[in-house]
Protein backbone atom coordinates (compact mmCIF):
# COMPACT_ATOMS: atom_id res chain seq x y z
CA UNK A 1 0.00 0.00 0.00
CA UNK A 2 1.13 3.80 -0.86
CA UNK A 3 1.80 6.43 1.84
CA UNK A 4 -1.07 8.68 2.19
CA UNK A 5 0.63 11.87 2.75
CA UNK A 6 0.73 14.34 -0.20
CA UNK A 7 -2.00 12.49 -1.80
CA UNK A 8 -4.44 14.37 -3.45
CA UNK A 9 -6.22 12.31 -6.05
CA UNK A 10 -6.32 8.36 -6.39
CA UNK A 11 -8.28 7.61 -9.70
CA UNK A 12 -8.87 5.25 -12.53
CA UNK A 13 -6.14 5.74 -15.23
CA UNK A 14 -7.20 8.22 -17.26
CA UNK A 15 -5.91 7.01 -20.43
CA UNK A 16 -8.51 4.35 -20.38
CA UNK A 17 -5.74 1.52 -20.65
CA UNK A 18 -7.17 0.14 -17.08
CA UNK A 19 -5.31 0.35 -13.84
CA UNK A 20 -4.98 3.34 -11.19
CA UNK A 21 -3.61 6.64 -10.82
CA UNK A 22 -2.45 8.62 -7.75
CA UNK A 23 -1.18 12.29 -7.33
CA UNK A 24 0.79 13.93 -5.04
CA UNK A 25 1.55 17.30 -4.36
CA UNK A 26 4.04 19.22 -2.24
CA UNK A 27 3.88 23.19 -3.43
CA UNK A 28 3.92 23.07 -7.03
CA UNK A 29 5.93 19.63 -7.69
CA UNK A 30 4.68 16.33 -7.44
CA UNK A 31 4.33 12.65 -8.23
CA UNK A 32 2.24 10.51 -10.61
CA UNK A 33 2.18 7.15 -10.52
CA UNK A 34 0.12 4.60 -12.46
CA UNK A 35 0.45 1.02 -11.94
CA UNK A 36 -1.39 -1.15 -14.82
CA UNK A 37 -3.40 -4.25 -14.88
CA UNK A 38 -0.54 -7.10 -14.85
CA UNK A 39 -1.17 -10.92 -15.64
CA UNK A 40 0.43 -11.97 -12.05
CA UNK A 41 -0.41 -9.35 -9.55
CA UNK A 42 2.88 -10.82 -8.06
CA UNK A 43 4.25 -8.35 -10.32
CA UNK A 44 3.45 -4.99 -9.44
CA UNK A 45 4.80 -1.75 -11.29
CA UNK A 46 4.64 1.73 -10.99
CA UNK A 47 5.06 3.94 -14.27
CA UNK A 48 6.61 7.23 -11.99
CA UNK A 49 7.11 11.19 -13.42
CA UNK A 50 7.47 14.12 -11.62
CA UNK A 51 5.30 16.36 -12.42
CA UNK A 52 5.00 20.45 -11.93
CA UNK A 53 1.36 21.49 -11.29
CA UNK A 54 0.35 24.56 -13.34
CA UNK A 55 -1.79 26.38 -10.86
CA UNK A 56 -2.80 26.11 -7.39
CA UNK A 57 -6.54 25.32 -7.58
CA UNK A 58 -6.25 22.19 -10.34
CA UNK A 59 -4.61 19.28 -10.85
CA UNK A 60 -3.44 19.91 -14.25
CA UNK A 61 0.38 19.36 -14.47
CA UNK A 62 3.24 19.08 -16.95
CA UNK A 63 5.70 16.61 -16.81
CA UNK A 64 9.41 17.68 -15.15
CA UNK A 65 12.16 15.89 -16.10
CA UNK A 66 14.35 18.52 -15.37
CA UNK A 67 14.34 17.42 -11.05
CA UNK A 68 17.36 16.16 -10.03
CA UNK A 69 15.00 13.57 -8.84
CA UNK A 70 14.25 11.81 -12.05
CA UNK A 71 15.28 12.95 -15.74
CA UNK A 72 12.75 10.68 -17.74
CA UNK A 73 9.49 8.25 -16.75
CA UNK A 74 10.48 6.14 -13.98
CA UNK A 75 9.71 2.36 -13.25
CA UNK A 76 9.50 1.08 -9.87
CA UNK A 77 8.84 -2.85 -8.88
CA UNK A 78 7.01 -2.36 -5.87
CA UNK A 79 5.26 -0.45 -3.32
CA UNK A 80 8.33 -0.64 -1.07
CA UNK A 81 10.61 0.77 -3.79
CA UNK A 82 7.66 3.31 -4.68
CA UNK A 83 7.29 4.74 -1.01
CA UNK A 84 10.74 5.74 -0.56
CA UNK A 85 10.77 7.38 -3.87
CA UNK A 86 8.08 9.21 -2.86
CA UNK A 87 9.17 9.91 0.65
CA UNK A 88 12.31 11.15 -1.01
CA UNK A 89 10.52 13.25 -3.75
CA UNK A 90 8.35 14.73 -0.64
CA UNK A 91 11.60 16.02 0.76
CA UNK A 92 12.98 17.45 -2.41
CA UNK A 93 10.31 18.97 -2.86
CA UNK A 94 10.14 21.07 0.51
CA UNK A 95 14.01 22.17 0.01
CA UNK A 96 13.44 23.15 -3.80
CA UNK A 97 10.27 25.55 -1.89
CA UNK A 98 12.51 26.57 0.88
CA UNK A 99 15.79 28.29 -1.62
Amino acid sequence: MLIQDNLILSRAEPSGHGGVQFLYRVGKYGVACVSRPQEDVAHINWEVDVIKYKNDTTVQYDLCHTTDLAKKTLSLRNDKAMNEFLQNAFDHFKQIQQS
